[in-house]
């Protein structure tokens, strides 16, 4: 992801209508409370699922948040001394907890407080535009109006919204869509007016604002900086509304029964992010814990990351960017991309577009170096092949200088890379994390821009077959968070809109896509000795699932609700109206009024 400031400005635009929130948790959270159990836990009574060796138990005891025994229920019953709060898992199954190894918090949170367009939600402009209407259909409190997930790749002939059309809606307050890819806007005439933008401004480097042929602005807003540039104008918004929104977003990953993310960016601007995220991570109530690749303007290069494993925040390394996505002509292929009407029209390519690199070579050789010799883990975004040979050159280069045996550097979606190069990964120890979620989603436009590269278009299962302790994510918000529809579909491999599966070779078994977001994921973000399978001595991050995935068939694993989620033995509370949010929504109150 590219969004950097720009997700920040968006909450903002909505503190007015999260202050309500706000005011109506202060209403009712004395009456809630944390659940609390005792600290000696013994769960039977349905499958135990490991992730290890035995691969299956009938009992587990958990002993002040670490798995004392595991076994049969009398050996376990006998271990404990008979003195454990029996856990009845009354049929369901109970598995290590998920965890995210790519994803973006912050972004996630401040755009949920914006406008649904998406195509997950849609299937139609009209629809579209219905919900743009009904929006901005009489009083709303915000500052300004934003929708987020509009997206011409994922819904068919989706014309942008015109900057009549946005006029009409909001003839006075800014209006402003946001495109699921972030790289491109449309904005009323309001917001451009706000923003100072006339057709006289000039285009800031790497971004423009639309023109029709008498360079009148069309409402387009192109590539990050231009979309900044517009937003810079959003009236700000109390940091304790940022952190409350946060909260919820840490408790919605704890609902879909994830115990650990991996923050890959704290993308999104705010006061301090990893300071506000530290400090939410320091609530022991927090609903998950945060492993944090830091953008490299929030990390000292120089300074040695966190090597712990046993708290609830650890900056583990560094996340850098070396193309952008597909969708925008924005991966650096090593061929061209495909010369259809949809990379014609839609995407706007030239014929025998390549798609750009965001470094030259030799200064992201000397970058990278930097942060390896400082010792930062360093993960990079890389789609296609030219992007990620620029990455292994530089992994080459920095241990040549420096060795390094388990420096855990990764490549972040990897949509074209070749087995040629996930032979050299794994020769250099760079690890490699899947966006498979392209395949589910936009499967059925991908043959309209790679053509018949889309055989071999995310081949996480090449991964797996060279030895790679490979992952999968969701990178949400880009698409919706939930571990078993993530690993269904690098099972399957089959798009939303029907038809076959692409590139079936690449498919995972059921194993294989549970270790991707178990054991493969604490191993990539450095947590595996105490997190990613159930053995005595490690953590007792938990959750419970009303099917077991191994002996259900992937098809229905949509049909397979999270119960529960456990963090060091005990259970989450993924509840907005909490306890520990009472005290951030009473500082959100005092901000507002005090301005």
């Amino acid at each position: 992801m590219g969004r950097r400031d720009t997700v920040g400005r968006i909450l903002r635009g909505s503190a007015v209508a999260l202050v309500v929130l706000a005011v109506g948790l202060l209403l009712f959270l004395r009456w809630a409370s944390p659940k609390q159990m005792s600290s000696s836990l013994l769960f039977h009574g349905g499958p135990i699922v490991t992730m290890a060796v035995p691969a299956r138990v009938e009992a587990l005891w958990v002993e002040n948040g670490r798995i004392a025994q595991m076994g049969s229920l009398e050996a376990v019953r006998e271990a404990s001394g008979g003195n454990a709060e029996e856990v009845d898992l009354r049929g369901a199954t109970l598995m290590p907890g998920f965890i995210e190894p790519h994803t973006h918090p912050l972004a996630s949170a401040m755009l949920g407080a914006a406008i649904d367009v998406s195509g997950f939600e849609h299937d139609s402009r009209e629809e579209l535009m219905q919900t743009l209407r009904d929006a901005t259909d009489g009083f709303t409190p915000q500052p300004w109006i934003i929708a987020f997930g509009w997206d011409p790749i994922m819904l068919r002939d989706l014309a942008p919204p015109t900057i009549a059309e946005l006029d009409e809606l909001s003839p006075d307050k800014p209006f402003v869509v946001l495109t699921q890819a972030m790289h491109e806007a449309f904005a009323n005439s309001a917001a451009l007016e706000a923003a100072g933008i006339s057709r006289d401004t000039e285009d800031p480097p790497g971004g423009s604002f639309g023109r029709d042929e008498r360079g009148e602005l069309t409402g387009a807003v192109l590539e990050v900086n231009a979309i900044n540039y517009l937003l810079r104008a959003l009236p700000p918004s109390p940091p304790a509304l940022a952190e409350l929104i946060l909260r919820w977003q840490l408790a919605s990953y704890a609902a879909h029964g994830f115990t650990t993310i991996g923050v890959l960016g704290l993308v999104g601007r705010a006061e301090d992010p990893l300071g506000m995220l530290r400090r939410l991570s320091s609530d022991p109530n927090v609903p998950v814990r945060s492993v944090v690749y830091a953008l490299p303007e929030h990390v000292d290069r120089d300074t040695r990351p966190d090597p712990r494993d046993d708290s609830r925040f650890a900056i583990r390394g560094v996340k850098l960017w070396m193309d952008g996505s597909p969708y925008t002509g924005g991966a650096a292929f090593a061929d061209p991309y495909e010369d259809t009407e949809l990379t014609r029209e839609v995407m706007h390519l030239e014929p025998g577009h390549l798609g750009p690199l965001n470094y030259e070579p030799d200064a992201f050789v000397a970058e990278f170096a930097r942060y390896h010799q400082a010792g930062q883990r360093v993960a990079v975004h890389a789609q296609g092949e030219r992007a990620i040979d620029l990455v292994l050159d530089a992994v080459d280069t920095a241990l040549a200088v420096k060795p390094w045996a388990d420096h855990r550097h990764r490549l972040e979606h990897n949509a074209l890379i070749t087995v040629e190069q996930i032979k050299r990964a794994r020769a250099l120890g760079v690890e490699l994390s899947f966006f498979t979620e392209h395949l589910y989603y936009y499967g059925d436009r991908l043959p309209e821009i790679v053509g018949e590269r889309v055989a071999r278009y995310m081949p996480v299962g090449s991964a797996f077959r060279e030895g790679h302790r490979a992952t999968l994510h969701s990178d949400n918000p880009m698409t919706p968070l939930g571990p078993l529809r993530v690993m269904r579909n690098a099972i399957l491999r089959t798009p939303r809109a029907g038809g076959g599966p692409i590139g079936p070779a690449e498919a995972l078994s059921v194993e294989q896509a549970l270790q991707a977001m178990t054991t493969n994921a604490a191993w990539q973000l450095g947590v595996e000795q105490l997190r990613g399978s159930l053995e005595p001595g490690k953590s007792a991050d938990l959750v419970l699932l009303s099917e077991n995935p191994f002996d259900t068939p992937p098809e229905q694993w949509n049909a397979i609700d999270v119960l529960g989620t456990w963090v060091e033995g005990q259970p989450v509370d993924t509840r907005k109206l909490s306890r520990p949010n009472l005290r951030i929504a009473a500082r959100a109150v005092r901000q507002l009024l005090t301005r």
